[in-house]
């Protein structure tokens, strides 16, 4: 029984992790799709 308890206990954690990754992953991609403009380089506000 603590061996399973065990087990359950890491496949959670390992889940969790994974969808961090994804999650991370994921805003990398929608970072190199959009290209944002740097506030640096827009003309209206200087």
């Amino acid at each position: 029984m603590i061996h399973m308890l065990h087990d359950l206990r890491a496949a959670f954690f390992l889940m969790i992790a994974l969808a961090m990754l994804l999650f991370i992953w994921a805003l990398a991609g929608l970072g190199a799709v959009l290209q944002p403009v740097r506030w640096s380089e827009r003309t209206a506000y200087r």
